[in-house]
C-alpha cells in the first residue's frame, strides 16, 4: 500500500505498509519497538518469549499477521491483527489490533492512519466485520480515525475499548 502524507498544500512523503514476516532482518528493529514500548516495562516480561509472540503475528496470509510502514523508504511504524491481545470484558469479540507503535519522528505525518488501514484491509480479507483495540492512551486518535467506543477509559489503569465495522 502506498500513500502520500502531505505537509499543508505540498506532498513529500512516500508511505508504504506491508506485512513483516519473522524471518526478515526488519523483524529486529519491529521487535525492539515492541520490547522498548512494552516489555521492559512489564515486570514478568521475558525478551525471548515476547519475540516469539511478535514471530507468531508474521503471518503472511490470513489473521495474526504484523504491518510494517515506511516512509521514504525507512521503517517507522508497525501494527498486529491478533486473537491474542484481548479486553477480557469483550473476549468473545475479535479479531484484535495489536501493538501499534509509531517512532516518535514519524508521528503526526499519516503513519498511524496508514497502518490502521492495512490492518482493516488484511483483516477484512480474512472475513471478520468487525476490529477491536484496547489502549490505555489513544482512544481518542483511534476515534479519529472511525473507530467508535465500546467502553471509554474512566480511571488511570483501565483501558478504553473501540471497535471499527470492517
Amino acid at each position: 500500500m502506498r500513500s502520500l502524507a502531505t505537509a499543508g498544500e505540498h506532498a513529500w512523503s512516500v508511505i508504504e505498509v506491508r506485512r513483516l514476516s519473522a524471518g526478515e532482518s526488519l523483524f529486529g528493529d519491529v521487535f525492539r519497538w515492541h520490547w522498548l514500548e512494552w516489555g521492559v516495562s512489564t515486570p514478568s516480561a521475558d525478551e525471548r518469549g515476547w519475540r516469539a509472540q511478535l514471530a507468531s503475528r508474521c503471518h503472511a496470509e490470513g489473521i495474526p499477521f504484523t504491518v510494517v510502514a515506511s516512509l521514504d523508504g525507512e521503517p517507522v511504524g508497525c501494527a498486529s491483527v491478533c486473537e491474542d491481545d484481548r479486553d477480557a470484558r469483550y473476549g468473545d469479540r475479535g479479531p484484535w489490533l495489536s501493538g501499534m507503535v509509531v517512532v516518535g519522528p514519524a508521528r503526526n505525518l499519516g503513519v498511524g492512519r496508514e497502518l490502521l488501514r492495512a490492518a482493516a484491509d488484511g483483516a477484512r480479507q480474512a472475513s471478520p466485520t468487525e476490529l477491536w483495540v484496547w489502549t490505555t492512551e489513544a482512544g481518542p486518535f483511534y476515534e479519529r480515525c472511525g473507530y467508535e467506543y465500546a467502553h471509554r477509559k474512566e480511571t488511570l489503569r483501565d483501558p478504553s475499548v473501540l471497535h471499527l465495522a470492517l
